[in-house]
């Protein structure tokens, strides 16, 4: 029992590996979501990439040519009062999956904008 071993410091490496992977996720989701080259909607990487500001909320959302003329119908289609000339798949759910994901576009806008975020990516820069 002469020798006592100090866990502070392993404690203290724990801890810091743990917030480096912290930031690590919160850095993959800030670089992966603002990739200038892939459709926010789908994910995949294109040449042609549109930028489509969403009326009412604010936020920017990028869009490959076939999300781009989704969108560009979920827009039509809530404007219609018949819906007769849209494919038989756009229905209700159809509607209730392009609204959630816009909501969830909303809700990351505003989680990366909010100042805890600000805070952090400012101490990053400064490290």
């Amino acid at each position: 029992m002469a020798k006592v071993i100090d866990l502070s410091d392993r404690k203290k490496l724990k801890d810091d590996i743990s917030r480096a992977e912290k930031l690590e996720g919160l850095h993959s989701l800030l670089r992966c979501n603002h990739c200038g080259m892939r459709c926010a909607k789908c994910q995949s990487h294109a040449d042609r990439i549109s930028s489509v500001d969403h009326p009412g909320s604010g936020i920017t959302i990028r869009l490959c040519p076939a999300c781009l003329d989704e969108y560009t119908d979920l827009l039509a289609y809530l404007d219609a009062e018949k819906h007769d000339d849209f494919p038989v798949w756009y229905n209700r759910e159809w509607v209730r999956q392009w609204l959630s994901w816009l909501d969830y576009q909303w809700a990351l806008k505003n989680y990366v904008s909010s100042p805890e975020v600000l805070m952090v990516l400012s101490e990053l820069k400064e490290d």
